[in-house]
């Protein structure tokens, strides 16, 4: 029974998965059909919606969202181990979302300026 008393263990803990493995087997190529097909329902569905094109679908459905998912999951089946992240690669990261948050900050501020300024 020793080995429950593990010093370093960390329930919480879990290995950040690498990209998805190339080149691609015959499952992750499923995952990319099905996901293209769910891409393709849902831009027509916006596109009808625009009045672009004619609506052949008739109620909107949850459908092309679940086909989205599963060919995500599908592609994701065969991951490449974990990498470590360096200091350079988080000092990145975090300059990439601070540049991230200012744009959002700033589109937000334009966009409560705009509704608070009455203009229609």
């Amino acid at each position: 029974m020793s080995g429950y008393r593990e010093h370093g263990f960390d329930p919480n803990a879990y290995e950040q998965p690498g990209p998805p493995l190339k080149p691609y087997n015959w499952v992750q190529w499923t995952g990319v059909a099905i996901g293209s097909v769910g891409a393709i329902l849902v831009t027509l569905d916006v596109l009808a919606r625009i009045g672009w094109t004619t609506r052949w679908i008739g109620d909107p459905s949850p459908a092309p969202f679940f086909l989205l998912i599963l060919g995500t999951v599908l592609v994701n089946s065969r991951r490449a181990p974990g990498v470590e992240v360096g200091s350079e690669q988080l000092a990145k990261n975090r300059r990439v979302l601070l540049i991230t948050v200012a744009i959002c900050a700033a589109i937000l501020g334009a966009a409560l300026v705009i509704e608070f300024s009455g203009a229609m």
